[in-house]
């Protein structure tokens, strides 16, 4: 059984990240009344330095937010990331995450081709899914299910996916879920993640928990990997993949 994440594993979504996290306090219709390259090409640089440095460490739409604070600039590491992250007021990031989502949503429905177009797979990751088709192939994101279902739609590998657990905090959770649903124990699973704090918690269940070094990551992300004896999977090796 295949189980992967979606943003930085399967698609590349950077841009369209950085454009619902810039515009989060901003009115969905009024942002999806213009282009999306118009709303991209306004992003101030340094926000979208900042936003480079963030997804690197990001786990949930939440963590995002973190881009927002001109203090990001400075982030050094994991201490600094977790320190900004946690002064953004509980209520306030709240209400971020669901403007950014709204906003993706307004952006999805009303400039869908374009919004579509941010969305690009990485290499061998389409055969990779075709290959698995029918066999319990399962996609557990911090993104909304339905924006991961029209992306698979947009480059024709819906069918592939039998389940998208959507907007997942705990992914050990989801895919031990998913495994017990198929009748089949966790060291059936083969999982793919880029964020190391996912593979490691999977590996925990017995899965066989892969970290996908073609996605985002840190060189204290690096060092934990080594430590902790963290398999990685490259692109190239996608192509032999089985699971």
């Amino acid at each position: 059984m295949l189980i992967l994440d979606f943003d930085g594993v399967i698609a590349d979504a950077f841009t369209e990240c950085a454009v619902v996290t810039h515009y989060a306090d901003h009115d969905p219709d009024t942002i999806a009344a213009k282009p999306v390259a118009e709303l991209a090409a306004a992003l101030p640089a340094g926000f979208v330095s900042r936003f480079r440095t963030v997804r690197t460490h990001a786990r949930l739409l939440d963590d995002f937010m973190v881009a927002r604070d001109p203090a990001a600039a400075s982030i050094r590491g994991a201490d600094d990331f977790a320190a900004l992250a946690a002064r953004i007021p509980g209520p306030r990031r709240d209400a971020l995450v669901r403007g950014a989502t709204a906003v993706r949503a307004a952006l999805r429905e009303r400039r869908r081709t374009e919004w579509l177009g941010l969305h690009t797979l990485y290499p061998g990751i389409a055969g990779l899914l075709r290959r698995h088709r029918g066999r319990g192939t399962s996609i557990v994101t911090a993104k909304d299910e339905q924006s991961v279902w029209e992306i698979l739609a947009h480059h024709g590998l819906d069918v592939t996916v039998a389940q998208v657990v959507g907007e997942c905090s705990d992914k050990r959770t989801a895919v031990r879920r998913l495994a017990a649903a198929d009748g089949l124990p966790p060291q059936a699973v083969t999982f793919i993640d880029d964020h190391l704090t996912n593979a490691l918690a999977v590996r925990d269940t017995g899965a066989t928990s892969l970290w996908a070094w073609w996605g985002y990551h840190t060189p204290e992300h690096v060092e934990r990997a080594i430590a902790r004896k963290q398999r990685r999977v490259y692109l190239p090796e996608l192509a032999e993949l089985t699971a």
